[in-house]
Parts: C-alpha cells; structure tokens; sequence
C-alpha cells in the first residue's frame, strides 16, 4: 500500500471501529492505539461509530466519558484555529436543563437547539509533573451556565512548590490588531484564595512587541486607560460596564486590555495562582461562564443593521370562536428571512406585536413591549401557530414582526435598529 499510495499518504484514509468489533488494534478507550499505528505511517483516519460513549456506557456519566474519549485522541488529532476575532464562547452545547441570558434565567426545563453550540476548549486532565501531585481537570457542566445551557468547569490543585498553573484551551492564528480587549466571566465553587487570570502567547516573537496587559474596569481603568474610560463611547461603555462587578447568580467579570505590534495571537490560557506568601497546596473549583477576545476598533464601530426582512410561507389556520365577549382568533403560521452578516452576532430574538382596527399604528399603542417568540440562529425564523385576533369585515388586522441581533459582545441592540416586517390581513368578503 505505501508503495502504491506514493506521495498521497494523506488521502488513504484507515477506518477504526470504535466498537473493536472483530480483531482489531485498539477501539473503545484504546482508540487511541490504532491512531497511533496510523499516524505512524502517515495515514489518515476515519473513526466509525464514536457514539459508543453513549451506546455502551452509563448515560448519567457521558460527558465525563465524552471527555475522556476524545482527550486520548488529542494528540493524534488536527486542531482547528480560531482565525478571526471577535472570539467569543459561554461554552454552550446547544442543550441545557434550563436557559439563561448572561446570568439571568429565560426558560426553566429542558431544551436543544444544535445550531447554538459554541465552542469548546481541549478537554483532558493537564497534569504539571510526571507525580500528578499538580493538575487540572477540565469538562462541560450542565449545572450552571452565564450564557446558554452550560459552562466551563475546571477542577485542579497547585502543590506548595509551584506558584501556578496555566490550561492552553484553545488555539487561535489571528493577526492581532494593535489593541484588543479580552474578558472573562468565572466564579469559584466554595471557599478559596486561588486567583485566575487569561494569558496568551504569540507568534513571530521577534518582530512582535507586546505590552503590558492591565485590568480594565470602572474604578481603576483611568489609570491603565484613562482615554476610553473617562469619557467612553457608549458602545465601549456598555461593554467595560461590568467589568470588575459582581454578577446575577455570583458571577465576576473581569476585563483585560494590552497593546501589541507585529503580532500573531496563538493560543489562550487560563491561569490559575495561588496568594502570594502562600506555602501550602491549593486546590481550587472554578466554573467558566464566557471568554471574549475583541478588537478595541471593533467596539466602537457602529452594528450592521438587520436589512430586508421578507415575509413568505403564510399559512392560516380557520378561526376558532373566542370565549364570551372576546373576539375570534386565527393561527398564523409564516417564515421570516432577513440580511444579516452572522459572524456579528450569537444569533437573533424575534418578537412579534398585533393591532386590528381601520387604520392600525406603525407603533404599538402606550408602553407595550413587543412578544417574544424565540430565538433563530441563521437568516431565517419559522413562525408557528401564532395566535392572532380574527378581524370583522371592513377591518384590516396588522402583525408586525420583529428582528433583534445578539451581538457576540453582549450589547443591547436598540429596538430602533432592530428588523422588521409587517403583514396586513383581513376577513374575506
């Protein structure tokens, strides 16, 4: 087969069951022996069945088992870069026991939804000797989360000859514009004296010149920054305004700024230290709610509106009669598509608001907040069995819907820069 394959080893492709059905080298937790084998002579590898994990293991310990499964296989793996900023994870998997909105909670009970999976850092055990008397656990937890369904939670021990411990968790290949922001959301379970901090490491060290990165946040960022933070941007404002700030449901959010030239960002590290004048060993549970990587500029610059909502796909269900005194209803169902570039933000919220009458507003009457219908992850929404006010002859009936961007930052877009479209019905004659 070498032989044959000549300089295209890469393209021969070595399948492993993962099940080790059969007589073969590795599978299960020893999958990691085949792809030794094949990496060895300079093949690729097409796993066959990971779901294993879950198939053939306890499901109340999957994710822990997930972890391990894949953490075996890290080094025989090709990691995939993040190659643009804004970077930005709460480390959601697309499915929790509940939702929440950076702290607060929207949705109680169980939900999933793929397409809001953000990403995920290298899983593993990271050990700092060959006697593990220091290391940290790393793994995704459903339990609590500051954005989504789940967080980060890291679990570890600094030994008293050791100052700290730094877990590479993700890989990044971005140009670095000369000043970026970086923010970090975490709690720590119980009592401790552990501190934690971001670090990063660069390419092209010779050329590349790296400032000092300094805390950023209400009290003392005039003095690290005193231009941005005396009298900020709105924009810039709404982002630092957390910074240093306990959080709903005990979060801290602390922010970060440093200057670089010439630089490539490579990797991201979370570091854990102990006080100082400490001599005796740390242990340490601490739960990452969302890190944030932004270009300074990108702060400033104002959003993309959301362009050309389009209503299609409309559907009405026939009227049913509504209790004593209160009007008809109709179930609409329609699907939304809109412009938007989705490397801005997190996803959309869409809202819907009703009128009927002759000559219905543009503008819902008084106060009225618009209906929250859910939540779309690409250009499109499909609206489902929407109850509407059936409307009498002679009377036209108006659902307007609406558009609101995430932004990955965390801002809140104003409702008048939102997306909307407006659909005008009335009975038939």
């Amino acid at each position: 087969m070498l032989g044959q394959a000549g300089e295209r080893l890469a393209d021969v492709y070595v399948g492993v069951d993962v099940f080790a059905r059969g007589n073969v080298v590795g599978g299960q937790f020893d999958t990691d022996k085949s792809l030794e084998l094949i990496r060895k002579h300079g093949f690729s590898a097409a796993l066959f069945a990971p779901g294993w994990v879950y198939e053939c293991l306890e499901k109340s310990d999957f994710f822990q088992n997930q972890d391990k499964f894949w953490s075996l296989l890290e080094r025989y793996l090709p990691t995939h870069s993040i190659c643009s900023l804004p970077f930005v994870t709460s480390f959601c998997l697309g499915m929790g026991t509940r939702r929440v909105c950076y702290g607060k909670e929207q949705v109680v009970g169980p939900w999933y939804h793929p397409s809001a999976q953000e990403m995920q850092p290298f899983f593993g055990e990271h050990k700092l000797a060959e006697d593990g008397r220091g290391w940290v656990k790393t793994h995704c937890c459903l339990a609590d989360s500051w954005h989504g369904g789940s967080s980060l939670l890291l679990r570890g021990v600094i030994p008293p000859e050791v100052g700290n411990v730094a877990v590479r968790w993700v890989s990044l290949q971005v140009p670095v514009p000369p000043k970026i922001f970086l923010s970090l959301v975490y709690k720590f379970e119980g009592t401790t004296n552990v501190r934690v901090a971001l670090e990063l490491t660069t390419e092209d060290a010779s050329s590349c010149h790296i400032g000092s990165i300094s805390v950023l946040n209400a009290e003392t960022g005039s003095r690290h920054s005193p231009r941005p933070l005396r009298v900020p941007p709105s924009k810039l404002a709404r982002w630092a305004g957390r910074c240093g700030q306990q959080l709903s449901g005990g979060w801290i959010q602390r922010c970060y700024e440093t200057n670089l030239h010439g630089c490539l960002l490579q990797d991201l590290f979370v570091n854990f230290s102990r006080p100082p004048g400490s001599q005796v060993e740390e242990s340490f549970i601490c739960r990452l709610g969302e890190i944030q990587v932004v270009d300074a500029n990108s702060l400033l610059a104002p959003l993309p509106h959301v362009q050309n909502v389009t209503i299609s796909q409309v559907c009405w269900l026939p009227p049913t009669s509504g209790s004593e005194g209160l009007p008809a209803q109709l179930g609409l169902s329609c699907t939304l598509h809109w412009s938007y570039l989705l490397r801005h933000v997190r996803g959309f919220r869409i809202h819907s608001w009703q009128t009927t009458g002759s000559s219905p507003s543009r503008e819902p009457p008084g106060l009225e907040k618009p209906t929250f219908l859910g939540l779309a992850f690409v250009n499109q929404y499909r609206v489902v069995n929407l109850v509407v006010e059936a409307t009498r002859p002679g009377q036209d009936g108006r659902v307007e819907f609406l558009v609101e961007p995430v932004p990955k930052e965390g801002f809140l877009v104003p409702q008048a820069e939102w997306g909307r479209a407006a659909l005008i019905y009335s009975a038939p004659q």
